[in-house]
């Protein structure tokens, strides 16, 4: 295990619009969901503003005696975790407004082969108030979760009577939350008394399978704010469960769909996802509405304040035209950064394929120096439509909701502006 550090700071309370917040907080809870360390030694700490940093530092070492009690392996790399988080935070002065959260972890980091001790930290778009810490096999993200009420979040279950699968939509990326099975076998061909002494104890056995799905359903679902419901699967199975009440009446109320599927498990989850996407469409909020609506007759006019296209958009936001710039969050637009170690000259380039992009970036030598060595930067390119949008008191918003409206936009490139004036 390469034990170099390295550490992130993720700073989404700076963002321009709350639609551009919400965005950076799905996609760095996204990319954190999908850690997964070999034992329980990933760390989450959730810090509230104002909390004195010596106490925390005092919380965090008796938590690394506690480790004496764990495996030699996990022991070793859950203390190397909890001393990388006292390091940071004896570097810091004060907690901030809307504190912070800190994710400490050995795993592999975009682009590497190796493991590396990472400490991951996101100041929060608003600020929280409890203390959080918790260990385990994956980040603890459900404080950060809370914070994205503004957006739909869509359980997915998937059940027949062998298997239950749960799944989470949030934005576009779902997550397999969670598996379990029932142990139950397929029906008998006995007769007579045997056969309806063994129907009893199938139907005993699917019912108990069915509180059980019941329980995994309510603290997969409810404890991440889920506020639509769709399920489905093979068979009957789905609707004897539904029509039993054995939901939470919560989750009940949820209930957006009903789907049939020819696979089960969690192969049933993207194919109900797939069939209800016409039904999830309209879940983009007014505001969002509003906006694209506007951008539609703008572009319908002969000289209308808008244009489509990132290079379009950049340029426009380069000449001060812009009054709001406007994304979909589905893009995998990054605008990359070559620096050259020997001269410190950099090279950039916007690309959707970043592997072969930096690739090419690197290969050719500094044209400057003719040096061969460059560390490569990335930057999202939501950051970069901020950064431009900063100088001339623009704003940016990001569309997110699965809708007509982020299909229309994608439809134009992903990017649009709307225009305070024409140059040219």
């Amino acid at each position: 295990m390469v034990t170099k550090e390295t550490t992130h700071f993720y700073s989404c309370q700076l963002a321009t619009s709350n639609s551009v917040k919400q965005h950076k907080l799905r996609k760095r809870i996204a990319w954190l969901s999908d850690k997964e360390g070999p034992g329980r030694e990933f760390i989450s700490l959730f810090i509230p503003p104002k909390t004195p940093i010596n106490e925390l530092i005092a919380d965090l070492k008796k938590e690394s005696d506690l480790t004496i009690r764990k495996s030699e392996s996990v022991k070793e790399r859950l203390q190397s975790n909890i001393k990388n988080v006292i390091l940071h935070l004896k570097q810091l002065k004060e907690i901030p407004d809307n504190g912070f959260v800190l994710f400490a972890g050995a795993f592999h980091t975009d682009g590497s082969e190796k493991e590396v001790l990472s400490l991951e930290e996101i100041v929060p778009p608003e600020p929280f108030s409890s203390y959080f810490y918790a260990i385990g096999d994956h980040f603890d993200l459900r404080p950060l979760r809370e914070m994205l009420r503004d957006q739909q979040i869509v359980g997915i279950l998937a059940l027949d009577s062998k298997h239950a699968s749960f799944g989470l939509l949030n934005s576009e990326h779902l997550e397999v939350m969670e598996n379990i099975s029932s142990g139950i076998s397929g029906k008998s061909g006995k007769g007579g008394s045997s056969q309806r002494r063994y129907e009893r104890e199938r139907d005993s056995s699917i019912a108990n399978f069915f509180h059980r799905i019941a329980e995994h359903a309510n603290t997969q679902f409810i404890k991440n704010k889920v506020n639509i419901l769709i399920a489905g699967g093979p068979g009957p199975t789905k609707n004897d469960f539904l029509k039993g009440e054995y939901l939470h009446y919560e989750l009940n109320n949820m209930l957006l769909k009903i789907v049939d599927t020819q696979s089960a498990g969690k192969e049933a989850l993207k194919e109900i996802l797939d069939k209800s996407s016409e039904t999830l469409k309209n879940m983009c909020g007014p505001e969002e509405k509003r906006i694209v609506q506007h951008l539609m007759i703008e572009l319908n006019k002969q000289s209308g304040l808008a244009t489509y296209g990132l290079d379009s958009v950049l340029d426009a936001l380069k000449n001060g035209e812009v009054q709001i710039a406007i994304a979909t969050d589905s893009t995998d637009i990054t605008e990359n950064i070559a620096v050259c170690k020997r001269c410190g000259f950099s090279k950039t380039k916007i690309a959707n394929k970043k592997t072969q992009t930096i690739r090419e970036m690197i290969e050719s030598p500094c044209e400057k120096c003719k040096g061969s060595s460059f560390e490569v930067r990335e930057k999202d390119i939501i950051d970069v439509l901020e950064d431009m949008a900063s100088q001339t008191d623009a704003s940016v918003e990001v569309i997110s909701s699965v809708s007509v409206e982020k299909a229309t936009l994608t439809a134009l490139g992903g990017f649009v502006a709307l225009l305070r004036y024409k140059s040219g």
